[in-house]
């Protein structure tokens, strides 16, 4: 069993997607767009990124062993 294994690909296709939000947020900062345009911008960029630490702990954890695993987890999220 690879990393691979575990990954839904439709689960990746979307976090793929909603990385566009991550330089939104960074171009409507700049541009000093309305607070709630940031907001909304930066609330959505957290979502893929939040799914990139999750695998990258994931497949950590697996290579690595469950001590260190449970270790990245409770860090990380």
């Amino acid at each position: 069993m690879t990393w691979r294994d575990w990954i839904d690909p439709t689960r990746v296709v979307w976090l793929r997607l909603l990385l566009g939000f991550v330089p939104a947020a960074l171009i409507a900062w700049v541009a000093e767009a309305p607070a709630l345009a940031q907001f909304a911008l930066a609330s959505l960029a957290i979502i893929p990124l939040a799914g990139l630490i999750g695998e990258a702990t994931e497949a950590l954890a697996f290579h690595l062993g469950p001590g260190i695993g449970g270790l990245l987890n409770a860090t990380f999220g």
